[in-house]
């Protein structure tokens, strides 16, 4: 299900838009949600889970580029489009790193293909996969679902957004099957750098809530590889 959110402070363009997505997602038989937001701040503090949002820039109380940073925080794998009548904003937007930036009218044709190169990332992200047998019982985890990893005496906890697995197992054996995204902060800990939200007093946070120690030994590792994760190109 895609969960698509409109953010716009003019109601006709929120609904333009929604119209041509709508068309998009019936033709291609794929099901969607589409919410309209005329104010950025209810956006921003939504309860909702968006896996697209479209945003413009020129807004009130909070343009686009400082609504697209916040949001960013909260949800790291939303694709992130940015609908305006202005390209003065255009290389600030890509430091975040859109999907696209679209100037009004938004044309459809390029709308189509900014659309379908957000779905086909998202399914590279979840074909990505960790394997896990338990007894003689095997199954796969999206790596996109991991928060992070915890060992404890020879047992290896999974913290998901579905819940915890736990199974038996070495944390340099599960290194190794894992990608750039984990970070071993800890030599108990692996951390998804996807979901991190901040770093403090050897303690880092993640966007679930959890916090988790950072050994001293490898701050200065942190800190560069946290950098080269947050401005890697795609």
């Amino acid at each position: 299900m895609q969960k698509i959110a409109i953010c716009d402070d003019e109601l006709a363009m929120c609904e333009e838009l929604r119209q041509k997505l709508n068309i998009l997602f019936t033709q291609w038989k794929l099901p969607f949600t589409i919410t309209c937001f005329t104010d950025p701040i209810k956006l921003m503090n939504s309860p909702l889970h968006f896996t697209m949002i479209f945003l413009d820039i020129q807004m009130p109380k909070i343009n686009g580029l400082k609504l697209a940073n916040k949001l960013r925080e909260q949800n790291s794998f939303c694709a992130l489009f940015f609908v305006t009548i202005s390209k003065d904003y255009m290389l600030e937007a890509f430091e975040l790193e859109p999907i696209d930036y679209l100037c009004k009218p938004v044309d459809m044709n390029r709308l189509e293909r900014s659309v379908k190169r957000a779905l086909a990332r998202q399914e590279n992200q979840l074909r990505k996969a960790l394997f896990v047998q338990t007894g003689n019982h095997c199954f796969s985890v999206r790596l996109t679902s991991i928060y992070y990893c915890e060992i404890i005496n020879r047992k290896i906890y999974l913290y998901t957004t579905e819940g915890t697995i736990d199974y038996y197992g070495k944390i340099t054996e599960l290194s190794k099957q894992l990608d750039q995204r984990f970070f071993r902060c800890h030599r108990s800990y692996l951390v998804n750098l996807d979901y991190l939200l901040e770093y403090s007093n050897g303690q880092i946070t993640l966007t679930n809530g959890s916090q988790i120690p950072l050994s001293r030994l490898r701050h200065q590792e942190f800190l560069q590889t946290m950098m080269e994760y947050l401005t890697k190109e795609d």
